[in-house]
C-alpha cells in the first residue's frame, strides 16, 4: 500500500510559504494526525523553541542535500530583457552589510543572492513526480490541490 500524501498547502501564489504549511504540519504531527512531516531545519528548530512541536519529541527520518530555496524566474518572451537584467543586478547588489538591506536578506535566511542554477533538485523533482503533482507537460494534476 502506497502511504498517503497531506499537503498543508497555506499562502500559496503570494511568495512561497516558508512557514506557515510547515507549521500546520508539525501540529498534525503532534496530534497523531499524520506520521511524518516535511520541513527544513530551520523550521523544526523553530517550532521546537516556540513550543509548536514538543523539544526532543521528533525525529529526522531522512535529510536532503542543500539546495537553492528562493528562486525567481521570468519568462518575457520577444521582449527587453532590460528589466530582467536590472532585476538580478540589483539582487546580487544587495550587501549585508548594508543596514537598510540587511532585514530583506535576513526575512529570506540568505546572506547574498547567488546566479540561478537548475542542478541539485533531483530529489524534490522525484518527490513531486512520484505524488503526481504536475503531469508531464507541467500543467497541475494534483485533484486536491486548492491555491
Amino acid at each position: 500500500m502506497t502511504p498517503a500524501v497531506r499537503r498543508f498547502d497555506v499562502g500559496v501564489g503570494l511568495h512561497g510559504d516558508h512557514v506557515g504549511g510547515e507549521r500546520a504540519a508539525a501540529k498534525a504531527l503532534l496530534a497523531g494526525e499524520v506520521d511524518a512531516a516535511c520541513m527544513v531545519d530551520g523550521n523544526h528548530l523553530l517550532f521546537a523553541q516556540e513550543g509548536t512541536l514538543v523539544a526532543g519529541a521528533t525525529r529526522v527520518l531522512a535529510q536532503t542535500g542543500s539546495y537553492d530555496h528562493c528562486n525567481m524566474t521570468a519568462l518575457d518572451p520577444g521582449r527587453s530583457h532590460t528589466a530582467v537584467d536590472r532585476f538580478r543586478r540589483l539582487l546580487l547588489g544587495m550587501d549585508y552589510g548594508d543596514p537598510a538591506v540587511r532585514p530583506l536578506l535576513d526575512l529570506e535566511g540568505l546572506k547574498r543572492w547567488r546566479d540561478g542554477r537548475v542542478s541539485g533538485y533531483h530529489l524534490l523533482e522525484a518527490a513531486v513526480d512520484g505524488s503526481a503533482f504536475y503531469d508531464r507537460k507541467g500543467a497541475l494534476s494534483a485533484a486536491d490541490y486548492r491555491p
